[in-house]
């Protein structure tokens, strides 16, 4: 299991186009990956999940994954919600 902590920093992350883009992203690896913000957890795969959490700029998000590719996942979501570019390769 891999877990990290991150501040949100992009705008509207968990705002429509944006949820669907990151559960869209997070389905894309073998792991199971969780986000939590206070009390709140959410599947990132599932995009009304994620819009649930509606978590705005500043907002402390713990990402989880447990599988194969968890490394690679928590680099790439954690990068989406903080409104960077996604990185080529892992």
């Amino acid at each position: 299991m891999v877990e990290v902590t991150i501040a949100l920093t992009a705008r509207d992350a968990f705002q429509g186009r944006n949820s669907a883009r990151l559960a869209f992203t997070a389905s894309q690896f073998e792991c199971e990956i969780l986000l939590a913000s206070g009390a709140w957890a959410a599947n990132a795969k599932d995009v009304m999940e994620v819009l649930r959490l509606s978590a705005r700029a500043g907002t402390q998000i713990r990402i989880q994954a447990v599988g194969p590719d968890e490394a690679a996942a928590i680099i790439t979501i954690a990068a989406l919600l903080r409104g960077e570019a996604l990185p080529k390769a892992l």
